[in-house]
């Protein structure tokens, strides 16, 4: 199944990628912390949140479950792909943006886990103008997740 379309021409692909330090010996726990759904969907200020298609919205992702995560100028409806011991794959659906779908389209969001690191790679399709400023926002964004 198709879930997102190729890079329109408007847009150009973009990819951010960061490494979040952990301890070794915490680096197990904080990776299956990444792997609840509780650890997105208390984790919102209002009015943003995050919903999984499932009764609990505690537990263990599931592949192919569907989730969105919506708000003022954000709605990134997604569904999670492989789910592995040191990998995690996010799959945003067609339609999901940020400020404007003419302007920032997240693609997929991956999580691999290291000896002493957790990287994510978030790939997105953007306009032009935002191809200097997404990255920064991104830095910014990111900056405050912990695990």
């Amino acid at each position: 199944m198709n879930f997102q379309s190729k890079c329109p021409s408007a847009l150009v692909e973009s990819v951010f990628t960061k490494e979040i330090k952990v301890p070794r010996e915490r680096v197990e726990s904080s990776w299956q912390k990444l792997q609840r759904r509780e650890t997105f969907v208390k984790g919102q200020f209002p009015p943003y949140k995050v919903e999984f298609d499932d009764k609990s919205q505690e537990g263990f992702f599931v592949t192919d479950e569907l989730n969105i995560h919506h708000g003022p100028f954000l709605h990134l409806p997604a569904v999670l792909g492989r789910i592995e011991s040191n990998y995690r794959d996010l799959k945003y659906l067609y339609g999901a943006y940020i400020i404007s779908f003419r302007f920032i389209r997240p693609v997929r969001l991956e999580f691999f886990k290291k000896n002493d690191s957790i990287e994510l790679k978030l790939t997105s399709y953007v306009h032009p103008w935002f191809k200097v400023i997404w990255p920064q926002m991104n830095k910014i964004f990111w900056a405050f997740f912990k695990v």
